[in-house]
């Protein structure tokens, strides 16, 4: 049985806050808004919902569990002139580790502006923020303590020998975004950047405080018509914070399974790769104004032989919801009928 001290238990907390401050995904594409909040609003239709559900390291005998949803819709479209678009959404986020003993939940609401910079409907350069409130929550009962300890092993009924059962800390941070966007009738570019907790928020720990340094985001993407039905993806992200960072980036096929482009269903085959950390192959379907995706973690890092090799899974559903497809389709952008140009723009 793994013994857990106190001393231990404060370390990984410390580490936690530092290096682990914002959870990732491998679908990232698949939460938008965490990944640059010019994202919100930015795709083609009304409003879009997006979930994604990510089980880390099943190998532990409690493996780390994050999830994330978001709302968000493509406004004002009466009152922007046409070509542009402007958006507001809302996310939540929550991310528990070792059974629930170190919980982290947020919720935050973001705006974006995208304006058309030519008279083609192809280029656009655009601009986000987000607010956010988080709250981090240590149960002491999920872990064991030196004062627990019979000669029969743990005992976690007994005292902790502990003054608190545990500890919360809250903060509230700012982000911000660009992206510049191409987008034509068979092919699409796009690139921004983004920095998050910009403002530098503090969080204590049961008495010391540890200021959180900004994120910083990159990323970019590009896809294109192959054959009459067919499209291929490629897409990156980058991410560096105070002592970590995190690059991916990859591809994906889509393969139309039906001659009608107004059904939009199509099946995808990908995979994508974390740097020094992990391979992931994915499938997804997409029929209409649903998206649903799948993603697996093949752990390929130093460790493999704790981990063996298995990283974790990733499934994602998003649906957007549209009161005049033909309306959006041919006024907002120039994405031609029943084309994913900005429908699933991301990728």
């Amino acid at each position: 049985m793994k013994i857990k001290f106190k001393c231990i238990l404060i370390l990984l907390f410390k580490i936690s806050f530092v290096n682990a401050q914002d959870p990732h995904f491998t679908q990232y594409y698949a939460a938008p808004i965490l990944m640059n909040p010019a994202l919100t609003g930015f795709f083609n239709g009304d409003v879009r919902t997006s979930g994604c559900y990510r089980s880390q390291w099943p190998s532990l005998q409690t493996p780390y569990l994050t999830g994330t949803f978001s709302v968000d819709a493509n406004a004002l479209k009466s009152v922007i002139k046409d070509g542009d678009i402007a958006g507001f959404g809302f996310t939540g986020l929550f991310d528990k580790t070792n059974g629930g003993g170190l919980k982290t939940n947020s919720i935050g609401g973001s705006m974006s502006f995208h304006k058309l910079l030519d008279p083609y409907g192809v280029n656009r350069i655009g601009v986000g923020a987000m607010a956010t409130y988080t709250t981090r929550l240590l149960d002491y009962s999920k872990f064991s303590f030196g004062q627990q300890m019979t000669p029969l092993g743990f005992d976690n009924t007994l005292p902790t020998g502990e003054p608190v059962n545990g500890f919360s800390t809250s903060y509230v941070d700012y982000s911000v975004g660009i992206l510049y966007s191409a987008i034509t009738d068979i092919s699409s570019f796009y690139c921004g950047a983004a920095i998050y907790h910009f403002n530098k928020p503090t969080e204590s720990f049961n008495g010391p405080t540890h200021q959180i340094q900004p994120r910083l985001v990159f990323n970019a993407g590009t896809n294109f018509q192959v054959g009459e039905e067919n499209r291929l993806y490629f897409s990156g992200a980058y991410m560096n914070s105070e002592f970590s960072n995190d690059l991916i980036f990859g591809a994906a096929f889509s393969r139309a399974l039906s001659q009608i482009p107004e059904e939009n269903y199509n099946v995808i085959f990908g995979s994508w790769y974390r740097y020094n950390d992990a391979i992931a192959p994915y499938v997804g379907i997409e029929f209409k104004n649903m998206r649903a995706g799948l993603s697996y973690d093949i752990n390929v890092s130093k460790l493999t032989s704790g981990s063996n090799f298995r990283g974790g899974f990733e499934f994602t559903l998003s649906y957007i919801f549209t009161k005049d497809p033909n309306a959006n389709l041919m006024n907002q952008t120039l994405c031609p009928r029943g084309s994913s140009q900005l429908r699933w723009f991301g990728y």
